[in-house]
């Protein structure tokens, strides 16, 4: 059952959440342990056994057992009531001090709760008894981002990257554990060094996690550079209409979509408050004019719509939903990218025209932007874009050697945000996480 459980639980998270491990290396395939965390959200227990190839026991709130379903996930899983009322714990610890005698794992959040805010609270000291009791080794584990993904006031998680590292193990000093046993001083030195283990790393995520909500309140930037593109296309496909003297025909189709993204423009500099949804609406309103312009435009410069459009534009729309797992700066980096992309492919296709140029260019750049800045799923994206493309290809009619001047514009197209756009952006993701 425990088995199940955890396929179940790892396709959730991988489903939700970008989630990385780290250190598992420090976390002993067996003996006794206690595997000691902070208590952001209700996904801790899940987080920190999933990658675990042994069973940990967590202690856990005992009203959670009474709850349908829930109380029968957790108990699957190894889970023990603790009654966190003041000394009405005494049972649950000495179950837990039961476990590790055995040579079991056993998983302890030791401030007893969720925390309030992200940073630990107030400590209990039961973990350094046990340990001091016991002699386990204590393994510190720190869980940055599930606060923000699943904050203790929310009722629902929301997407987000989770990291959980397992630091190396305290191990106390034998002589010194007979010696101090009933120390009170001494549970407390010991909670101290769990607690800073656990804060070295946890600290940072918590100010890059402040640092992005203040980024998101700020003002709305001016326009950039890549949001002129559509201007500069509407500029020169008027020239080749007038010069071919169509353009009193497909004005509209040129200017009324270009107009009305200028006018969101200025309703976002001017009328919309900060958020973080207004961010992402302005940083996404690219790909959106792409889709509602793409067929007026190419209208206009009597040059194919291209094949397979149905499945480009889903295959962009999945990729950039992932971005909800990634920052702000990624975010742009990629639609950046894409415009590049698609404006240069329509100038292409002027010369070289292919149904599926559009198609092999969008998704060649999706698989090697996904692959070059790590982004979340990039293995899947990799799979199911590579797949698409291959079976596009093989069953295309038309000649596919045309084709590698589209595959080779994505490549450059990563030349150019690595070699000019990524050098900002990441300089600003670092005054954002550091100021």
């Amino acid at each position: 059952m425990l088995a199940l459980t955890k396929l179940i639980g790892w396709w959730i998270f991988r489903t939700l959440f970008s989630v990385e491990y780290r250190g598992l290396e420090n976390v002993p395939l067996q003996g006794s342990v206690i595997i000691a965390g902070n208590h952001p959200s209700y996904l801790d227990p899940l987080l920190v056994l999933l990658p675990v190839k042994r069973t940990i026991r967590f202690m856990a709130w005992d009203a959670l057992f009474k709850v349908p379903v829930l109380g029968f996930l957790i108990r699957a899983m190894g889970a023990f009531p603790v009654d966190l009322r003041k000394g009405k714990g005494e049972a649950a610890y000495l179950e837990a001090r039961r476990i590790l005698f055995e040579g079991n794992a056993l998983g302890i959040f030791p401030e007893g709760q969720r925390s309030e805010s992200g940073p630990m609270g107030q400590l209990r000291t039961g973990t350094a008894r046990l340990a001091i009791e016991t002699g386990a080794p204590i393994i510190p584990v720190t869980i940055g981002g599930a606060f923000r993904a699943w904050p203790k006031w929310k009722l629902l998680p929301k997407p987000a990257k989770i990291i959980v590292r397992y630091h190396a193990p305290i191990v106390l000093d034998e002589a010194e554990r007979r010696a101090r046993h009933d120390d009170r001083e001494y549970h407390h030195e010991v909670m101290e060094r769990i607690a800073s283990r656990i804060n070295r790393s946890l600290t940072p995520a918590l100010r890059g996690a402040d640092a992005w909500e203040r980024r998101y309140r700020q003002p709305p930037s001016h326009v950039r550079s890549y949001e002129w593109a559509p201007t500069l296309a509407a500029l020169i496909v008027t020239g080749i209409t007038w010069s071919r003297g169509t353009f009193a025909a497909y004005w509209i189709n040129i200017w009324i979509p270009v107009a009305v993204y200028w006018l969101y423009l200025a309703a976002d500099m001017v009328l919309i408050r900060p958020t973080r949804l207004a961010k992402w609406a302005r940083n996404s309103m690219p790909i959106w004019l792409i889709l509602i312009w793409h067929v007026p435009l190419t209208t206009a410069l009597e040059v194919t719509r291209g094949s397979l459009n149905g499945w480009l534009a889903g295959a962009v729309l999945g990729v950039f939903f992932l971005f909800f797992y990634e920052d702000y700066y990624s975010l742009q980096k990629f639609v950046r990218g894409l415009v590049v992309v698609y404006y240069c492919s329509l100038a292409l296709e002027l010369r070289w025209p292919h149904p599926l140029a559009l198609f092999v260019a969008g998704l060649s750049f999706m698989i090697i932007f996904s692959q070059w800045f790590r982004i979340a799923f990039r293995w899947v994206i990799t799979a199911v874009l590579g797949v698409l493309l291959t079976v596009s290809l093989t069953q295309s009619a038309d000649p596919i050697t045309a084709l590698a001047v589209y595959a080779t514009l994505a490549v450059l197209a990563m030349v150019y945000l690595q070699t000019f756009a990524s050098f900002a952006y990441d300089m600003k993701r670092q005054l954002v996480v550091e100021g």
